[in-house]
Formats: structure tokens, sequence, C-alpha cells
């Protein structure tokens, strides 16, 4: 069995400044985590931190901790009712990278008594943290049995992977390793990215995404390719048009002919049609939304945020002049990160436009009729299909994962939340992230749970 564990970024800056508060003294924190469960093993997901206050710790020197208790009851009766796991984290400011003897000892003492406690047998994780920040640690089984996570991740203004990674030494990586360092392009090799629509910006997104070496892909749309498409789907050919092969076949069969070795997990289906299909996507890395459906978009942001995965959402809108020309091409891409906004709170679209989103998905004709009668906003989207716009626009967004994974601007990554560009003003301009959904905020690494993302 393969563990992993992941924190949002909020939660990772309040873990870093409890646990280093500049006394070179180490220090505990203890969290709650929701899983996500699949064949290939647990992903712990930090939903609630609980930090041990200073004053409640009998010894704190550079190499040793001791800490009452006191607080963990009331914690372990919530993480029971929630059928969540616990962590314990604590800093090793001296940078020892390995669990002591003295661990080892405390960690099997606290465990035992946790898992004595909880009604039902779950894994649970304990970790360290270095003094850059960066976090190693192991699953502690019913049995109390130790198992090393094989990663450790952060989904914040940026993105950290830390643990086992794939090495990628082949000369097609040559110039990205030069440009972003062998580090990276290992990192990339080890990562599963999501593509939700393989279309317009879709399309040109899992091209470079492959050529960069990313390790899998999962592509997902439920259309067909037509000869409308054939203006912007890279690789896409008339014979698909005249045969109507799916868009994420025709994908999968050009990547496989690349030849660059990435693992392609194609869904011909709509987000809604499966459930399975959310769980596949609930285990990746990064997830790049690229459809125009509002409740598509929703669903996604709500997947990000309870599974702990950071999402970059791409937007293209024109805008007629009513005489027959175009007065204004915008596009917009949207770095969403679990705890922070979401683009409901950013205002992209309103509960209006999700309601008429979800009842024309569901039950058209009642949806046109309501339409009719003025009862339910238009879904209709409007959105230039031009394959030099749409794919300006994909590369704004995989350059901003990259900027994420591996800090080569000059600014804080935080100031980039929302890009805008506007072909016609020629002007592109960043916004921060500074409209929080207090209600999606609450879910953070919920992960599993009954109903699936509590819908």
């Amino acid at each position: 069995m393969k563990y992993k564990l992941k924190i949002s970024g909020i939660h990772f800056e309040v873990l870093k400044k409890h646990l280093f508060p500049g006394d070179s003294c180490e220090a505990v924190a203890i969290a709650v985590c929701g899983r996500q469960e699949s064949q290939a093993g647990v992903t712990f997901l930090v939903h609630e931190i609980f930090t041990i206050a200073y004053e409640n710790c009998s010894v704190r020197t550079p190499n040793k901790v001791t800490w009452s208790t006191s607080d963990l009851p009331s914690i372990l009766q919530m993480a029971s009712r929630k059928k969540l796991s616990i962590l314990k984290i604590h800093s090793h400011p001296c940078g020892y990278s390995q669990f002591s003897y003295t661990d080892d000892i405390s960690d099997r003492e606290l465990f035992d008594s946790v898992t004595g406690w909880m009604d039902e047998e779950y894994p649970h994780v304990s970790a360290v943290m270095l003094p850059g920040g960066e976090i190693f640690g192991r699953a502690v089984t019913t049995d109390l049995d130790f198992v090393t996570l094989e990663r450790v991740s952060v989904t914040g203004n940026d993105i950290f992977l830390w643990g086992s990674t794939q090495e990628c030494t082949e000369d097609f990586s040559l110039r990205t390793r030069q440009a972003f360092g062998e580090g990276t392009v290992n990192k990339l090799k080890s990562m599963t990215a999501a593509v939700v629509g393989c279309s317009g910006t879709g399309s040109p997104v899992i091209e470079q995404l492959v050529r960069l070496g990313v390790g899998t892909i999962i592509i997902i749309d439920p259309d067909t390719i037509e000869k409308k498409n054939l203006n912007r789907i890279y690789n896409s050919q008339m014979q698909d048009a005249i045969k109507h092969n799916r868009k994420v076949d025709v994908l999968k069969r050009a990547i496989d002919e690349i030849g660059l070795g990435t693992t392609v997990i194609p869904f011909p289906n709509n987000l809604y049609d499966d459930v399975e299909i959310l769980k596949q996507l609930a285990g990746a890395d990064v997830v790049f939304g690229c459809m125009d459906s509002v409740d598509g978009r929703h669903l996604l942001n709500q997947l990000a945020t309870f599974y702990l995965l950071p999402y970059f959402d791409m937007g293209v809108k024109l805008l007629s002049d009513g005489k027959g020309g175009i007065d204004q091409i915008m596009g917009t891409v949207h770095y969403l990160q679990p705890g922070g906004s979401t683009l409901l709170s950013r205002k992209v679209y309103n509960t209006e436009d999700l309601r008429a989103a979800s009842m024309f998905r569901i039950n058209i004709e009642h949806y046109r009729e309501q339409q009719k009668m003025g009862y339910i906003a238009d879904v209709r989207v409007d959105s230039p299909a031009v394959i030099s716009i749409n794919t300006q626009l994909a590369s704004m967004a995989v350059n901003e994962f990259l900027a994420r994974i591996h800090s080569f601007r000059y600014d804080s990554n935080e100031k980039f939340a929302v890009t805008r560009i506007s072909f016609t003003d020629a002007y592109v301009q960043y916004e921060k992230d500074d409209y929080a959904d207090h209600y999606l905020k609450k879910f953070i690494g919920r992960g599993d749970m009954l109903p699936f993302l509590n819908m």
C-alpha cells in the first residue's frame, strides 16, 4: 500500500509559522485529515489544524519536544465522528532529515492510544517539517507499522512536491532541463495532470503537457470530432470528423504516436456521468479546466477544495459589436487553490447562472420552457474558435503552472491568481486572490465522504 500527504497552502503557512517560531526549539501540531482512497493507495488530506501551545510543552529543546495531550480527546472525538485520520507533525530545527529513535517511541505510544480511541480502523500519519519548509513523513498502520510516505505535496501560491520522483533523462527533455532544471523535469515526469475539455484550449494544453514530459494525463470530453473542430483541435484529421471519432480517442492516438512515454487515461464522458471519473480526477496532481459550462467548472472547484488540487481554469470570450464585427476578444486564466476564492466568489458566474446550467444539463425541455418565459438565464456561451487565440491562452495557463512548481518570477506568485488578456486592447493584467469563498473553505481536505462532495 502506498501513502501520500497533501496540505493546502493556507495550512502549510500556519504550520510553518507555529513549528518555527524563531527560538530554534522543536514544536508540534495535530491535524485531522480526510482521505482519498483508491487501488493505488491512500492520500491523507489535511482538513483542520490544532497547534499545541508552547506553554503546554514541558520540554522544548532543539532536539526534543514533550507535550501535553490534554486537548487530544476532543480532537479524537471529532475525528472519530467524521471518520478522519490523525496527523502529528513536529519540527526538526537542526535540519535532521530522518525520524529519530525518540520519534519512533513517541509515535508508537501516541498512535496506539489514537487507534484504541477510534471506533473504526484507519491509518494515520506522522510528519516532520525541516527549517526550509520541506516535509517528510510516514503512515502509521493499525498494526503500528511505519510506511514511508511516497510523496508530500503543498497546494498554495507555490506548488511543492517532496518525495520520490521519476528520473527523466530522455533527449527530448534537454531544453526543458536547461530552462527549468533537472528537478522540475523529474517532477513533471512523476505528475498526473487532468485536462477536462479537449477542444479549444484543452487541445493545446494537452499538447504542451505531453511535450514538457508530464508522466500521466487524464483527458475528459464526451464529444466526437466534427468538421467545425478541425480548425482548433491539434492532431485531428478530416477522417476523424467523417467517422465521428471521439475527441479523447483521437488525442490518445496522437499522444501514443508522439512516443514520449506519456500514459493517457481517456474518459469519453461528461463529468456528471459517473462518480468514478471524479474519483480518478481526485487523485491527480493538477487539474486544467478547459470548458465553458458553468456547472462543470463549479464541480471542478468543489473537487479541488475537497481533494487539495491546484486548479487552472481557462475562459475565452468574444463580444460582437452588433454590426457583424468584433468589439472585444478577451481571455482569462484563473488559478484556484483550496481555501482561497472560487470562480463563484470571483463572480465569474452567479448562482442563477449555476441553476440555469444545471437545469439545461438535467432537463433541457424544462429549461427551454423556463427560458422562454424569462424565468431562467441563457446558458449559451459565445467563444471564438480560433486556434491562435486558444493556444495563447493555453500557453499562459501552462506557464502559470510551471511558475508554481518552479519559481522563476521576480514577484511572488500570490500576485498572479488571475491573469486577464485583451487581444483587442493589447493588454495583460494580473490580480491577487481577494474573494474568499467562506462556504467552501470549511471543506478543505475533506476527501472521501458520503454523499460525495457533500452533494
